[in-house]
């Protein structure tokens, strides 16, 4: 999973909306509409506008809890 709001944040942020994100990578508005509202995860997509907004892919990634051994 992705902590798609560190993207939408960082959109905000710089007073970026979703055409002129759209038309500088090349992909349809519509995705990077569902992409930052978190409708859709496509690893590609998200890794583009981690890019374009320079945000690290590490900052983004959410693991699961860990699983302790003795909880059953």
């Amino acid at each position: 999973m992705y902590k798609i709001e560190l993207l939408e944040k960082k959109r905000l942020e710089r007073g970026l909306s979703y055409t002129e994100i759209a038309e500088k990578l090349g992909i349809h508005k519509v995705t990077v509409s569902r992409t930052l509202r978190g409708e859709t995860m496509k690893p590609r997509t998200v890794k583009l506008l981690a890019d374009y907004l320079r945000v690290e892919m590490e900052s983004l990634v959410q693991y699961p809890p860990a699983v302790s051994k003795n909880a059953a």
